[in-house]
């Protein structure tokens, strides 16, 4: 069932399949604010309180989307000999998480099928200069208990331009009984600013990690296949996963006890974009004219036995 509803005097789309409610702001990033499991009536993302609460912290709610991920050092770039600035908007130094995240997008296709609900929703970027002609399709589907969530990224231009995508997922997290794993290979060795000095170093797995108390806003090489992240709750399974084009996890959560946890699937690392380094290693894809590419991660929930 897909109904329009009032979120506190936004507009939003509210789909259910009898497992999963998710609920949309198309007009605000096509943000998933919500996503509750039906059987355990439990809301599995940070839902905001209100609409003003989603503008006021917009990074801390359901499911950004983040075009591109994380920082660009200095919110300045080159690419093929030309120097591009975005605007600085993070400790008066960096350009932090893009510029979709915030930004009305429309929405496309609403439809039930085959026991699948979709929803569509598309931006065309007016700025940046670069990604002017850039144009973002999402779509979500609904399919049992599972949260489908598909980007295609086209180039509708003259010129190339460098690109990444990520999702600054925010989830319930009860530290004192949940318990985290990671599929990864390698950290990444950060400044005090979270900027990636480009040094990899090997690291203990995440295995059913308790992170109570235990303040992270560190960022993993993802392993190649089978990636994925899990949280283990008393009554509640829940597995993100995604495919290869995600080559990286930042994973976040305030000092350890807020309640939240975010595992952050990115395409690109951190400052990608500055980093000197091979394409395969930070993930940093580039879309010819006319191209277009698309990348997939999901959420599946199950319950322990």
């Amino acid at each position: 069932m897909i109904q329009h509803i009032q979120f506190d005097g936004a507009e939003a789309i509210q789909a259910s399949n009898g497992a999963l409610v998710m609920t949309i702001i198309p007009s605000f990033g096509s943000n998933v604010i919500s996503l509750v499991d039906v059987k355990t009536g439990q809301e599995l993302l940070v839902k905001p309180e209100s609409f003003s609460a989603l503008q006021e912290s917009p990074i801390l709610h359901g499911i950004p989307v983040l075009f591109p991920p994380n920082r660009i050092e200095g919110g300045t770039f080159s690419f093929e000999g030309e120097t591009h600035e975005f605007p600085i908007n993070e400790i008066g130094k960096h350009h932090i998480h893009g510029f979709v995240y915030d930004k009305p997008w429309r929405v496309v296709t609403e439809k039930e099928e085959s026991g699948i609900i979709t929803i569509e929703t598309a931006i065309q970027l007016e700025e940046p200069a670069i990604y002017q002609h850039a144009v973002i399709h999402l779509t979500y589907e609904l399919e049992g208990q599972v949260l489908r969530q598909k980007a295609v990224v086209k180039n509708e231009g003259s010129k190339p331009f460098p690109w990444g995508i990520g999702y600054h997922t925010a989830l319930l997290f009860d530290e004192r009984n949940a318990a985290f794993s990671l599929t990864k290979t390698n950290q990444w060795t950060l400044t005090d600013e979270a900027i990636p000095t480009g040094k990899l170093e090997e690291t203990d797995p995440f295995e059913q990690v308790n992170l109570q108390n235990v303040p992270l806003d560190d960022a993993f090489a993802a392993a190649a296949s089978e990636n994925k992240a899990v949280v283990e709750g008393e009554d509640i399974r829940l597995v993100y996963r995604t495919d290869s084009a995600f080559k990286h996890w930042v994973v976040y959560n305030g000092n350890g006890r807020e309640g939240f946890l975010c595992p952050e699937p990115y395409t690109c690392i951190t400052n990608a974009f500055n980093l000197d380094l091979p394409a395969d290693v930070t993930g940093l894809r580039v879309l010819q004219p006319g191209e277009e590419d698309s990348v997939t991660a999901q959420l599946e929930i199950s319950y322990p036995q």
